[in-house]
């Protein structure tokens, strides 16, 4: 027996033509039928190559309690009663695009979201379930009365993703199956629903909430899942017609970035007011914005007293309905049709409405035609109303409308019918012109994308007739939607003539969307216009996100992450902004893909420059899943390449994509031809998945056109799958021209090969150091020493742990050059670094005796023959790495202020330099012997190494690889150092002149973090000296670089001696601001050299500000810090400076005790003595030279002018340079008055 479901009202019909409960036929055309129109692109061609993890939606299904059918029923009945079960749910399913995966007894699993995705399948899935029960409802009394039962069901859905395959060879609908968390969930659910309801799991109420009444059943602990699950019961569907419709509910996000746009709707508003008809075509990708500006109009429009908005809106459901649309608007809006209206109702209804409007026929062309029909049966037929052959009147005849019998054609020609269609068309019209001269019309029609041909149809002739009408018509459309490819299939399900679902073997079909042709010829009026809606800015993408996330204030980070990602899309925006403010990530959901991680994985910048092809990338929110998922699916085979690009990345050349194509296992070997790759790229372009660029080299990049679908892409493939990929990528790169290591690297490592991809991130890190991309470098050790940790648990034999160790123990010297720029030299992170390094190295020295005395257990394995080979296992070149680690160490402990121990770390390097009669080491090992002793005050001694080390510095033996470990180019450094310990013993010339010497060299190196330092050390110098201006200048320099490079622990020291400058320069509270933020900096990184300087320039910066305590409580700081670490560069200036401070003081004290006062001058006359002998005892004649015009300017005020001028005027002789310095200028002056 064939049964049919009724579309309209969901009665199951035995072998009726006509539906026993509403009247309407069978044939599978009613309007209210809620059958989605064909796919695309069909299950064969939509259909993977192998297996893919996608995100799917799942049914279960299940009769309640069928084991008693067994005793009722014969075997016989029972199978006739379940193939009738199984057809009503068939029927229901299909007209939702669901999939029946498999039947088990009276169980019936169903997907919706595979083979073919849509962007709402949670919806489909639920109206699917609501459908079964409906029509289960309506088949029971027809099972009671053939087989004595009624029947009963649960249902349960839950979304997730999962692994799904085509099992090959396979026609059955078991050819399909899936694995994952989620289909046991939902198993396991279905138990919980009670008889004829429906259930759902967390995902889908996400996805479906607003679109149907949905009531929260709690958190259920289900039998083999480890965490409680929330259930909901869904009881009926929601009279909500768009996403924006239940957005609407809780509180849209403000429009942005859409003034000019509301402008021009604003104006063609009042345009049609004054009776000049408008139309008007938004377009734009889905997710842009266009239903939120009809939406604003439509507000607009409501101020309007007499205004009057008719609104329909297409479907992907009744793409083959005939003016679906307009008829929805017409019923609702216009002839204001209710759902308990008779069809007698409707009929009178209909009837005032052409009577009030004066319709009465269709028009005067169509007036002189013999047989024209008139508008009620025209307008009866097209709505679905169902009338006798002789309708009822008020008075009782036959008679019609205008006297006539009202009659329908049973079966009317091929011209009669599109005779009736043109006349229904220009009734449709005649009303809407006719209305609009009562009231102002605002006439929408959304998503033109799902629209009918007949829609269009009387949208092209409404358009034309607008001209004169108070009519602004608006039509919005994907223009991304339109697509140029349609595959065959040999499993097309569609509807037969009886309304059933039958496989259209071998044929062509298309999607009937819009097309641009037929765009032109709607707009051809000079009053329609189009209105093209762009992605938003990034700034007013960054306003959207903090309007989403309101209070809650994101990382800058991450709110750069979700602009790059969502690429001005507002939906992206908003569900993305949303899912990082709330969502939980699944517990199952471990998809990792370039950077889902965190920032410890995310690629550099380097890596974007070589293939643009690590963006910041992020999970994809699973309210956006199926919607890109299903721009996915419509691909058909060129998909392969979609997820063979979405590994190689967000750009890449057509060429490179054929060389790594040609090496791996497509689905379609067509794409190993060149030329038919590029096709397949171009009709990507013109599908709006890709965007194309050219370059230069007249090449075309192709990009994806966002970063979400890329990453959808990306995570479809089985791991394994990507693994392969990955894999040909990173050869395919490696042996190209000017590639870059950290690419390659990563895709060895996602291709889950470690032990290759060590030593490209090693490479890769090297080369970020050299250009001072030092955050970077950090990152691409930090891989490596990742993959390390990887093969680490696979070592079996001594060799190889050698081997790894000794990796490692290159990484970690290197990674502690790293984290001296961005961290600073006295970060725990460095000390860390080559304290492990140290470690490693007095591991592999002990073992080398022992290692290489040992002929029996070498390496065998391939792995063990690979990681050898590629790291040089010998021992030979440990002794080399001696020196660098110990150099590490070495700055580490210097700026921790740890100078004691610094100082034995630098005689080590120097011991080390001298056995191993390396020059280079030598340079560098003369470089930590002279900073220690230079901070220590043993200037002469530091002098000398500095000296010793200029003069063995070669520049060509220290090219900027090899200067990397040693963080800063050596001569530079030499110099730089010698420049200020020369102001010191006083040589200001010879100091200016290696200054500029050391800036040069630093700029010339083209490496930022040695500009840094040498900028660091000019800065000093002319600090030293007193000049402001000169400070301020080379800091600014300074902390630009730092900035830019982001050497926290340089930009601290710039920052401080920034404020002295200020201060300097009388603005001693904006100073002392500065100099406090500066400090504070760098003591986060832990730096305790150069506080004792730091101090004391606060301290001056207070004496400037006449805040004289503060400034004396920071000077005893300062000394403390001196009495703590040893650093006594800056301690006669310091002893100075409190003499100076206790003159103030006694100032402050003449108007009292005279004994005080006395007492306070005596105090400065000590601390300027003390002065002197420091500066004496360092042979520091700039510093002596300071204390003593101090103490001479005392004296004088005490009549002591001859003890001032002996005092003075020898330190002044000795001077031969530097005597236009404002120190020695100062003493010439005081000497002239001294002598008069």
């Amino acid at each position: 027996m064939q049964h049919k479901l009724c579309a309209n009202c969901g009665f199951l019909n035995p072998s009726f033509k006509f539906c026993g409960e509403c009247g309407m036929p069978l044939d599978g055309t009613s309007r209210s039928a809620e059958r989605p129109a064909a796919d695309t692109v069909s299950i064969e061609q939509a259909l993977p190559h192998g297996a893919e993890r996608r995100q799917l939606t799942v049914l279960f299904c299940d009769i309640v309690d069928s084991t008693a059918f067994t005793e009722k029923l014969d075997p016989e009945e029972l199978r006739n009663l379940l193939e009738v079960y199984r057809t009503c749910i068939m029927e229901v399913v299909l007209a939702q695009n669901g999939h029946i995966a498999r039947y088990f007894g009276d169980g019936i699993l169903v997907y919706f979201g595979y083979p073919i995705a849509h962007e709402d399948t949670a919806h489909r899935a639920v109206r699917a379930a609501l459908g079964i029960v409906a029509a289960i409802e309506t088949l029971n009394p027809y099972l009671h009365q053939t087989f004595g039962v009624e029947i009963n069901v649960r249902i349960s859905i839950d979304t997730g993703r999962v692994v799904v395959w085509h099992i090959s060879g396979q026609e059955a609908p078991e050819a399909i199956d899936i694995v994952g968390k989620m289909p046991n969930v939902a198993a396991r659910m279905e138990k919980l629903a009670t008889p004829n309801t429906v259930v759902i799991g967390d995902t889908t109420h996400q996805l479906v909430e607003g679109f149907f009444k949905c009531e929260a059943l709690g958190a259920s602990i289900l039998r083999g899942i480890s965490q409680p699950v929330n259930i909901y019961q869904v009881s009926g569907e929601i009279p909500a017609q768009s996403r924006l419709d239940i957005a609407s509910e809780s509180g849209l996000t403000p429009l942005i970035g859409r003034e000019q746009e509301v402008e021009l709707l604003k104006q063609g508003w009042a345009q049609a007011l004054a009776a000049n008809g408008q139309a008007l075509l938004i377009q734009g990708e889905a997710g842009i914005g266009k239903s939120r500006c009809v939406q604003l109009i439509q507000e607009h429009v409501e101020s309007h007293p007499d205004a009057v908005t008719l609104e329909g809106r297409c479907s992907p459901y009744y793409q083959n309905s005939p003016l679906y649309p307009i008829l929805s608007l017409f019923q609702e809006h216009v002839v204001q049709f209710t759902n308990t209206d008779t069809a007698q109702r409707r009929l009178e209804k209909l009837e005032n409405l052409l009577r009030d409007y004066n319709v009465s026929t269709v028009g005067q062309a169509v007036e002189a035609q013999a047989d024209t029909p008139e508008t009620l049966p025209l307008l009866a037929e097209l709505l679905d109303i169902p009338f006798e052959i002789q309708r009822r009147t008020e008075t009782g005849t036959g008679a019609g409308l205008y006297g006539k019998p009202v009659k329908q054609d049973t079966y009317p020609s091929e011209w009669q019918r599109r005779q009736r269609r043109q006349q229904t068309l220009e009734v449709l019209v005649q009303v809407l012109l006719k209305m609009s001269e009562r009231k102002p019309i605002l006439f929408v029609v959304e998503d033109l994308h799902w629209i009918d041909p007949s829609s269009i149809e009387f949208l092209t002739l409404l358009i034309e007739r607008i001209e004169n009408a108070r009519i602004f018509t608006i039509l919005s459309w994907r223009s991304d939607t339109h697509r140029s490819i349609v595959y065959k299939s040999r499993h097309n399900v569609q509807p037969n003539e009886d309304g059933n679902p039958q496989t259209v073997p071998d044929g062509n079909f298309t999607n009937p969307a819009i097309d641009r042709e037929i765009l032109e010829k709607l707009l051809r009026p000079t009053w329609a216009k189009t209105l093209q809606l762009e992605a938003l800015t990034p700034p007013e993408v960054e306003t959207m996100i903090q309007h989403v996330a309101g209070d809650t204030q994101l990382p800058p980070n991450l709110l750069t992450k979700i602009v790059e990602m969502t690429e001005g899309v507002p939906l992206f925006v908003e569900e993305l902004t949303q899912m990082m403010l709330s969502e939980v990530p699944h517990p199952d959901d471990r998809d990792r893909s370039p950077s889902e991680e965190g920032d410890a994985l995310t690629l550099s910048s380097d890596a974007l420059d070589a293939t643009r092809s690590q963006p910041q990338t992020m999970r994809v929110p699973v309210t956006l899943q199926d919607l890109l998922t299903a721009r996915l699916d419509e691909l058909g085979p060129a998909k392969e390449i979609i997820q063979l690009g979405a590994t190689l990345g967000r750009e890449w050349t057509a060429e490179l994509l054929h060389k790594i194509a040609a090496g791996v296992d497509l689905g379609n070997n067509i794409f190993t031809d060149f030329s038919s790759l590029k096709d397949e790229l171009d009709k990507l372009v013109n599908g709006f998945i890709l965007n194309r660029n050219e370059t230069t080299d007249n090449q075309f990049r192709y990009t994806f056109r966002h970063p979400l679908l890329r990453e959808t892409a990306y995570q479809s493939l089985l791991k394994s799958r990507r693994q392969q990929y990955h894999q040909q990528i990173a050869e395919v790169l490696a042996r190209a021209d000017g590639f870059q290591p950290e690419v390659v690297a990563y895709h060895y490592t996602e291709a889950g090969l470690p032990e290759k991809a060590v030593d490209y991130w090693h490479s890769a890190a090297h080369r970020a150091l050299e250009r001072s991309a030092n955050v970077e470098g950090v990152r691409h050790i930090m891989q490596g020493l990742a993959a390390l940790e990887t093969l680490s648990t696979n070592i079996n034999t001594p060799e190889l742990r050698e081997a790894t160790e000794r990796r490692e123990l290159e990484l970690q010297t290197t990674l502690g050059t790293a984290l001296i720029a961005t961290k600073g030299y006295a970060s725990p992170e460095v000390e860390v670094a080559y304290t492990r390094a140290r470690e490693l190295l007095e591991t592999l020295e002990k073992s080398a005796e022992a290692y290489h005395h040992d002929d029996h257990n070498r390496m065998t394995s391939a792995e063990e023959t690979a990681l050898a080979g590629s790291s040089n296992v010998s021992l030979d070149g440990i002794k080399d790495l001696r020196f660098p680690v110990l150099f590490g160490l070495w700055l580490s402990h210097l700026v921790r202020g740890r100078l004691r121990s610094a100082r034995e770390l630098g005689e080590a390097c120097y011991a080390i330099a001298k056995q191993a009669e390396n020059q280079a080491f030598e340079v560098e090992a003369h470089r930590a012997l002279g900073a220690t002793l230079y901070y220590l005050s043993e200037f002469n001694s530091a002098l000398a190494h500095l000296e010793a080390g200029i003069e063995r510095y070669q520049p060509q033996q220290h090219p900027v690889p090899a200067f990397l470990h040693y963080a800063a180019e050596p001569g530079m450094t030499l110099l730089a150092y010698s420049s200020p310990l020369l102001w010191c013993i006083g040589y200001p010339s010879q100091a200016e002149e290696r200054i500029h010497q050391a800036v040069s060299i630093g700029k010339d190196t083209n490496h930022p973090f040695s500009e840094a330092v040498s900028l660091h050390f000019k800065t000093v110098l002319y600090q030293y000296r007193g000049e402001p201006a000169e400070v301020n200048t080379s800091a600014t320099q300074m902390l630009q670089i730092c900035q830019e490079h982001g050497f926290s622990a340089w930009e601290a020291a710039a920052t401080v001696l920034k404020g002295w400058a200020f201060a300097a320069q009388n603005f001693p509270e904006e100073g002392i601001a500065i100099i406090r933020e500066g400090i504070n900096a760098w003591k986060e990184t832990r730096g305790e050299l150069l506080m004792p300087l730091f101090l004391a320039l606060l301290g001056q910066a207070y004496q400037r500000a006449g805040q004289y305590n503060l400034a004396l409580q920071t000077l005893d700081t300062a000394l403390h810090v001196i009495t703590r670490t040893g650093e006594r560069t800056y301690a006669a200036e310091l002893a100075r400076q409190k003499g100076e401070l206790c003159l103030i003081f006694a100032e402050e004290t003449e108007t009292g005790s005279n004994e005080n006062t006395q007492s306070t001058v005596a105090e400065a006359e000590s601390y300027f003595q003390e002065a002197l002998a420091i500066a004496r005892q360092q042979d520091a004649k700039s510093w002596e030279l300071r204390a003593a015009l101090s103490l001479s300017e005392l004296w004088r005020t005490q009549n002591r002018r001859e003890d001032a001028y002996n005092l003075l005027q020898p330190i002044y002789a000795w001077f031969s340079e530097g005597l236009d310095t404002s120190d020695l200028i100062r003493a010439k002056n005081f000497l002239k008055e001294l002598e008069e």
